[in-house]
């Protein structure tokens, strides 16, 4: 897989002003909650390392900065909108960011694993992927499902059973499906691993 990762600590970030530009600083100042502020730098933090070596640029000539149609976030390089596919995400103290050179399409998702109620299953799992029952599967399992979720550009503001993780394959219906196809059909290849140790970790990229 063609993915480059970057893990940042949240415990261990630069100062804001190191790295971010006068308009991510405008935004930076924005965001309220100092979880939201971390979490946010961080994935920047990440995604602008990456960039940064892959074209050479300084970090602050890159900039991460919301759609103002539907508020996602923009890769803008030198002032130019970058195409360069990328994803961020956050879980419990670490964010990560991804890029993809070679595929035109990526997703991420990385999450801690942890015990949850089987309400939360029943709802956010199709009967068909509860193949296991475990807290590692089941993480694994979320983060298949949002990560291919990031892929299509929407998140999980499609319904949760419209993208169906079954025996390391994606399967979309609904409304995902109208939205995969609206894309080409890309072919989708993921990898999942225990990216940090008590977490699970998905990348998802489409061609």
């Amino acid at each position: 897989m063609s993915a480059e990762i970057k893990i940042v600590d949240l415990t261990s970030l630069p100062s804001g002003e190191t790295f971010l530009s006068e308009r991510e600083q405008a935004f930076f100042q924005t965001l309220k909650l100092p979880k939201r502020q971390k979490e946010w730098l961080g994935g920047r933090f990440a995604l602008k390392q990456l960039v940064g070596a892959y074209t050479g640029i300084s970090l602050t000539e890159i900039e991460v900065l919301p759609q103002a149609q539907n508020g996602k976030p923009q890769l803008v390089v030198q002032g130019e909108n970058s195409v360069l596919p990328f994803s961020i995400t956050h879980s419990n103290g670490y964010a990560v960011a991804a890029v993809c050179k070679e595929e035109r399409y990526i997703g991420i998702d990385l999450e801690k694993v942890t015990h949850r109620m089987d309400a939360w299953k029943k709802d956010f799992f199709h009967p068909s992927e509860l193949v296991e029952k475990s807290d590692d599967f089941l993480t694994a399992l979320w983060t298949q499902k949002e990560a291919a979720t990031k892929l299509l550009g929407t998140g999980l503001t499609i319904g949760s059973f419209d993208v169906r993780c079954i025996n390391g394959q994606v399967q979309f219906f609904g409304r995902a499906l109208e939205i995969y196809r609206k894309l080409g059909s890309p072919t989708i290849t993921w990898q999942t691993s225990s990216l940090i140790t008590g977490f699970q970790f998905t990348v998802a990229v489409g061609k």
